[in-house]
């Protein structure tokens, strides 16, 4: 269940329920609607969406979602969203469900991020939040976490704790042709402190050097974003270089990725992100992509490791564009890059040895119960 993201997201749908109904589960899934459609291609994997609503709304969404959950005959709840982990808690307590909470993202360093009417929240807020999660934790059967190091904060909660990180699926050598015209692509969520304006500025300095290429930022775009950029674009003629593509499904994703030449991941040096490697980072590497990287510790680690990237300052758009310059002048680096990427994917970063992890804790779970 998840009441924040679409029914098709890359983790919930593709690979992790997915994963499941392959290893025999009964699987439904309950998320909100996208611009796609399933046409229950797996027999024994049922979605279920609901209308997305305004943040005022959102508690309709819950309600709904305990009462099938409460109702429900399922053996294990799982869970996507840390709004829904009240539910979990009394489900598990008062109903005795079997609940696993998958944590996608650093919970208290996306609560100091936050601000409500533009102030900050007041740290005694914080410390509550954090005190009650804890609390609720301690009661489910299971936490899942995205990232290793989320669980640095959960070290006092006794609950079974398993790593399944979010590596994309073992690909093939890729034999897609590559664009024309030299592009360089992000896919994603799109927000400021993602790198969006940052990513604009570089195409209008490339196209001021004489650059010819292309940049495809794929994703939903918020409205006041999308304004943002048709003015940018308009102000500096980039209607022809810049496309903002929306939102793709994971299938259709991954050629846009083998068919560009270099992709992006600029975040800026906000708590959530520091330690959190993005998962496009993992796709890139996967269909021989180079990328530019934001210039983090655990960021530079693994380019240092897997020699598949370039770190930045992802917050200074001359140093990108420079960097961006010299692998489109020089193809054999690109290649390079690209192929040491897609070495350590066979090798390490691919979804089969996360995907086991996940199908054995359902197990011990179905075993206990």
């Amino acid at each position: 269940m998840s009441s924040v993201h679409p029914w098709n997201d890359t983790r919930i749908f593709h690979r992790e329920a997915i994963s499941l109904a392959n290893a025999g589960y009964e699987v439904t899934l309950y998320a909100m609607e996208s611009n796609r459609t399933y046409h229950h291609e797996i027999s024994n994997l049922t979605v279920k969406t609901l209308s997305k609503t305004s943040k005022r709304k959102r508690f309709q969404t819950w309600w709904t979602f305990f009462n099938i959950a409460r109702k429900s005959s399922a053996s294990i709840i799982h869970l996507h969203d840390p709004e829904l982990l009240p539910l979990g808690y009394i489900l598990q307590i008062f109903h005795k469900k079997q609940v696993v909470f998958d944590m996608h993202e650093d919970f208290p360093a996306v609560l100091k991020s936050k601000k409500i009417a533009r102030y900050p929240i007041a740290k005694p807020f914080l410390h509550l939040a954090t005190y009650l999660e804890k609390r609720m934790l301690q009661k489910v059967s299971a936490i899942v976490f995205a990232e290793a190091y989320y669980k640095e904060n959960y070290r006092d909660v006794s609950t079974v704790q398993v790593d399944v990180y979010n590596y994309p699926f073992l690909q093939q050598p890729v034999s897609a042709e590559k664009y024309e015209i030299p592009t360089l692509i992000y896919a994603g969520a799109i927000h400021e402190i993602r790198g969006f304006k940052e990513m604009l500025e570089v195409a209008r300095l490339l196209k001021k050097t004489g650059y010819t290429f292309q940049l495809l930022i794929i994703g939903q775009v918020p409205a006041r974003l999308e304004t943002y950029a048709t003015n940018f674009q308009r102000k500096y003629d980039l209607k022809q270089e810049v496309t903002l593509v929306g939102r793709l499904d994971l299938s259709e994703l991954m050629m846009y990725y083998a068919k560009s030449h270099i992709g992006l991941a600029l975040l800026h040096p906000v708590d959530n992100y520091l330690r959190s490697l993005p998962t496009k980072i993992f796709e890139y590497m996967s269909v021989s992509l180079p990328y530019i990287l934001s210039d983090f510790e655990v960021y530079r680690e693994l380019v240092k490791k897997t020699a598949s990237g370039i770190v930045v300052d992802a917050q200074k758009p001359q140093e990108i564009t420079k960097q961006i310059q010299l692998l489109l002048n020089n193809p054999e680096r690109q290649k390079y890059l690209g192929d040491n990427g897609y070495i350590h994917h066979q090798t390490m970063f691919n979804w089969s040895t996360q995907e086991r992890r996940l199908i054995e804790l359902y197990q011990s779970i179905w075993e206990e119960k």
